[in-house]
């Protein structure tokens, strides 16, 4: 398909953070493509604020077709996640998860100071609203926790979801993701973080030091391995 040039009457007016800041550090190109999109969709939106939903982007054909050259062999809903998803981390998008019409939906804005105003109001009346949380034995699975609280669960995000409950306690889970929309930073990265740092220096809410998590490995291996001895290994006392 021959291209016969731009149209000067209908340019999409960029900021300069972008060509200065956002596209020297992208690396992929599923990012790139979909925060392109986003900025070309806003542009032709009125009123306040200017988003678009999940149902919206995977409907879009021209989005569509754009993807399909990142991936033949994926699925477009997969790589529009990833896009999406490395768009929140690196906070050039911002992502609200809002209910409608008894269902909720994924808003997709561009990070900028009226739209991060909106979500963190929009966020902050969710919480006002929402029930505290459920005995531990009622709480939802952590996948239907984070698409309440995050976004979509690719497949890649299922394996670290999956790893995750192997390596900590369930309300953990739970609590960093929660710990994630009050920073509002709605990334699995940020809530891995989190269960790092609890699982490394203990949580802030533990009674003493004896409800931190020891770090076997810490004590077992490099150059005071010697020292210390896993179990009751006695043999040389």
């Amino acid at each position: 398909m021959s291209f016969n040039g731009f149209s000067r009457e209908d340019l999409v007016g960029l900021p300069h953070e972008l060509f200065t800041q956002v596209l020297p550090q992208i690396s992929q190109p599923a990012e790139l493509k979909v925060l392109l999109h986003l900025f070309y969709r806003l542009s032709r939106q009125r009123g306040t604020p200017r988003r678009l939903s999940w149902d919206e982007l995977v409907a879009d054909k021209t989005l569509q077709r754009s993807l399909r050259v990142v991936s033949k062999v994926r699925a477009y809903a997969e790589v529009l996640a990833e896009g999406l998803q490395l768009g929140v981390e690196r906070r050039t998008l911002l992502h609200l998860l809002a209910p409608d019409a008894g269902r909720s939906v994924n808003w997709y804005l561009i990070n900028t100071p009226a739209n991060r105003a909106w979500v963190e109001q929009a966020a902050l009346a969710q919480a006002a609203l929402a029930p505290n949380l459920p005995a531990t034995d009622e709480r939802p699975g952590v996948v239907a926790l984070y698409e309440q609280n995050i976004g979509i669960v690719t497949p890649l995000i299922l394996e670290d979801l999956r790893e995750a409950e192997e390596r900590y306690p369930a309300a953990w889970i739970a609590e960093a993701m929660h710990e994630a929309v009050r920073a509002n930073a709605r990334s699995w990265r940020y809530v891995a973080k989190v269960l790092e740092r609890w699982a490394v220096n203990g949580r802030q809410d533990a009674p003493d030091r004896a409800g931190r998590p020891i770090d076997v490995e810490k004590y077992t291996s490099g150059p005071y391995s010697g020292l210390f001895r896993r179990g009751s290994d006695t043999s040389d006392l």
